[in-house]
C-alpha cells in the first residue's frame, strides 16, 4: 500500500538542545496524537485500553496503547516532550516552539472521501499549518518563527485510508478509475503537498 512514513532514527547526542528545533507532523491514525478527540467523530481513542502502556497509563488520543513512532523519533532527536495535537489546548504559547501535530485518524491524501466529516482532511491539516505559522510568529516574532519553520523536521504519514476507507468501498471511484490511475492521482496530491511554493 501507499503508506508514506519517513522515519529518521538518530542517536541522541546527550546535548541539551534537540537536533532540530521542531517537528511538524501531518497524517492519519499512525501519527495522530489526539486531534480526533476534539472532533465530532466516532474515530476517537480517548478511552481504555488505549494508552495503557503510555506514561501515567492514560489514553492520549493515540491510536495505540503506548508510544507512536513519532514519539520515539522525538525522543531520539532530544525532545523532552512531544508536539501537541494542534486542536488541543496544549498547542498554544511556548508549546508551539517544538512544533505541532496536525494528523487525524481516518485522513488520507484524497480529500473527497466518503467519511471526510469524521476527520481532518490533508487540505485542512495544511490550512492549520498556516495558522500555526501565524501563531508561532506571535509567540517568538517573525524572524525566529521563520527559522523554526525552515529547520523543523517534517513528517508525513498518510495513505492507507485512501484505499480501505475510500477506493475499495467507493463505487464511483472503482468504476471511473483503475487502481493505477487512482495511485497516480494520490501521487500527484502528495507531490503538490510537499512542493514549496
Amino acid at each position: 500500500m501507499m503508506e508514506v512514513l519517513l522515519l529518521l532514527l538518530f542517536v541522541s547526542t546527550g546535548e541539551a538542545q534537540p537536533l532540530v528545533p521542531a517537528m511538524v507532523i501531518f497524517g492519519d491514525s499512525m501519527v495522530d496524537v489526539g486531534n480526533n478527540d476534539y472532533l465530532n467523530t466516532l474515530g476517537k481513542v480517548d478511552m481504555p485500553p488505549y494508552g495503557r502502556d503510555f506514561k501515567d497509563h492514560v489514553a492520549t488520543g493515540r491510536f495505540c496503547n503506548g508510544k507512536l513512532a513519532i514519539d520515539i523519533i522525538a525522543e531520539r532527536l532530544g525532545f523532552t516532550s512531544y508536539p501537541a495535537a494542534y486542536l488541543s489546548p496544549q498547542a498554544s504559547g511556548q508549546n508551539l516552539l517544538i512544533g505541532a501535530n496536525f494528523a487525524s485518524g481516518g485522513s488520507g491524501f484524497y480529500d473527497d472521501a466518503p467519511f471526510k466529516s469524521q476527520y481532518i482532511t490533508l487540505s485542512q491539516q495544511l490550512g492549520y499549518f498556516q495558522e500555526y505559522r501565524s501563531k508561532l510568529a506571535v509567540v517568538v516574532g517573525s524572524s525566529k518563527a521563520q527559522s523554526i519553520i525552515s529547520d523543523a523536521l517534517y513528517i508525513i504519514c498518510i495513505g492507507s485510508n485512501d484505499f480501505h476507507l475510500n477506493y475499495f468501498i467507493n463505487p464511483l471511484l472503482l468504476s471511473t478509475l483503475t487502481f493505477d490511475q487512482y495511485c497516480d492521482r494520490l501521487l500527484i496530491i502528495f507531490l503538490n503537498t510537499i512542493t514549496v511554493p
